[in-house]
């Protein structure tokens, strides 16, 4: 998988990321292979980063300045789960409660 993007620092960024399928008799495994972040330095060369999928997890969200719910509940958000505004209260409140870290908030107000 391969995105291109922008960082908050307007440098033109490439991630990608490699999957492995394998299938025995029965059983499928799946295995997430380390990632590569590219980006062209100031000289004019490309220069590559091999990361490991926890970090790189840690990291885009950080290189996008959007926060790791926004990413999730938002702006990729799979079709059939799009119409999560829609649903019921308590899953509503808990998404919302994701997107604007209220419980971070709340411990904010606790200890004033």
């Amino acid at each position: 998988i391969k995105l291109r993007f922008t960082n908050r620092a307007g440098k033109s960024m490439v991630l990608v990321r490699a999957m492995e399928l394998t299938q025995a008799k029965v059983k499928l495994t799946f295995k997430a292979l380390d990632g590569v972040l590219r980006m062209t330095d100031e000289s004019g060369k490309r220069v590559s980063m091999s990361h490991k999928c926890t970090e790189l997890d840690r990291q885009i969200p950080l290189l996008l300045g959007v926060s790791k719910p926004i990413l999730e509940h938002v702006i990729f958000c799979h079709q059939e789960e799009s119409s999560w505004p829609l649903q019921d209260s308590a899953n509503l409140k808990v998404k919302f409660d994701a997107i604007f870290d209220s419980t971070r908030y709340t411990k904010a107000l606790k200890s004033l």
